[in-house]
């Protein structure tokens, strides 16, 4: 059988200091004594279970006008009522934030040191923590590079939408909020809600001088609202998937037209091989140089090989374009050609580089300090991890808390940082 370790009991006295400070008052002053008592706490102790006995000492405040009597002496690494050290509860929101821990492994990990916390006191202390803090505070310590993503996202188990807004270039998540239900239609974003969340972000400190946002046709309209002839650059990452979805239904659309027994054998080809044909030409691997030109030859003059020469069109508009000028006459020699109008859903392909949103499509060619990528759907990924972990956070309240405890232990490499207490 496993044998009980012995508890260790270690005392510590409370040393006066010449001076003290009223927490309420603020005043100085010298301290007068009203009481000793004993207040016992639970630390980290590898070897065996300690408890900490420490002596808690309560003084009178000397100022007459102050609304508190008596207060008590600050204990190094005690909180009032906390039953534990602060190394306890630093170690709890470490495995719970960075170590990604749900409650009930944190705790069985608390036991292994020792020690112990309940599900409901973690959570407690995870709340009361980030409550001291801002996203204002936080984001001036992050140190903001100036070029903003902002992407809607749907939090798991949950039946309204997010937005969250990014560094683009240090890929660090800012913000997000809870946005409201959409009275219109449910599961959509409410109209006004890009231009409020903006407002948000612009009252926490944030100046972008860039905007990075996906195709939806409000960013636009309401990001220029709030920071009015910012620039804007749609993100790279939905440009080519709006397009490539575009390809692979003509893909489709194609395979299903070769219908009979004589055709199975091509139909089960195309299938197997229908992402090889979605690949930029440079990210070829040696399997790819030997099969598609192998099928280019068996499918001239099909959607087959339209999508990839529309595809390699795509690398030089947006790959080998070193100006705007060049990404625009790219484009227009696309258009000019025959070859694309066989098919409807190339045609529509066509149809979204000639819309007026090309223009933001290629920004980052004459800024070329503004990355094309938002790099948000990397971050959502992210925070997706931490989501599923706790099968979804309860609250939008407890979803910015949880941020914050990770934007200071993850981007900064601090357990806390010295500021106000906000928003």
């Amino acid at each position: 059988m496993r044998e009980d370790k012995t508890i260790k009991v270690r005392f510590i006295r409370c040393k006066i200091s010449k001076k003290c400070i009223c927490p309420v008052c603020g005043m100085k002053q010298v301290p007068r004594v009203n009481k000793r008592y004993i207040k016992k706490v639970k630390t980290i102790n590898v070897e065996a279970p300690e408890i900490l006995v420490i002596e808690r000492i309560q003084v009178l405040c000397t100022n007459p006008s102050c609304a508190r009597k008596t207060f008590v002496l600050p204990t190094p690494g005690i909180e009032k009522y906390q039953r534990v050290t602060d190394r306890v509860k630093r170690e709890a929101l470490d495995k719970n934030v960075l170590d990604n821990m749900p409650y009930e492994k944190t705790a069985a990990s608390l036991k292994r040191l020792n020690t112990s916390g309940s599900k409901s006191s973690i959570d407690r202390w995870k709340q009361s923590e980030a409550e001291r803090y801002s996203f204002r505070d936080i984001i001036a310590q992050l140190g903001f590079s100036g070029v903003l993503s902002i992407d809607e996202y749907k939090p798991k188990r949950a039946r309204h939408y997010d937005l969250i807004a990014g560094d683009a270039v240090q890929w660090h998540i800012l913000y997000l909020e809870t946005l409201p239900l959409s009275p219109q239609r449910a599961g959509t974003m409410p109209r006004g809600s890009v231009q409020q969340f903006c407002e948000h972000v612009k009252k926490l400190g944030i100046e972008p001088r860039a905007v990075i946002v996906d195709l939806l046709a409000a960013y636009p309209k309401q990001v220029w609202k709030v920071w009015p002839g910012i620039i804007l650059q749609y993100d790279y990452y939905h440009v080519i998937q709006a397009i490539h979805r575009h390809f692979n239904k003509a893909l489709l659309a194609f395979l299903r037209s070769l219908v009979g027994k004589e055709m199975y054998h091509h139909r089960a080809e195309l299938w197997e091989h229908r992402w090889r044909f979605l690949t930029n030409m440079d990210n070829w691997t040696k399997k790819d140089h030997d099969i598609i030109p192998e099928l280019l030859e068996m499918y001239a003059g099909t959607p087959v090989e339209q999508v990839l020469l529309f595809k390699e069109a795509l690398d030089t508009i947006f790959n080998k374009s070193r100006n705007r000028t060049d990404a625009y006459k790219a484009r227009d020699s696309i258009f000019q050609e025959q070859w694309w109008k066989g098919s409807i859903h190339l045609v529509k392909a066509m149809k979204f580089l000639m819309d007026n949103r090309f223009e933001y499509m290629v920004t980052y060619l004459s800024h070329p300090d503004i990355p094309r990528c938002g790099n948000i759907e990397n971050m959502i990924r992210e925070w997706r991890i931490a989501e599923k972990v706790r099968f979804g956070f309860k609250t939008g309240r407890g979803r910015q808390n949880h941020l914050k405890l990770y934007q200071i232990r993850k981007y900064l490499g601090k357990s806390s940082i010295k500021f106000g207490k906000g928003v």
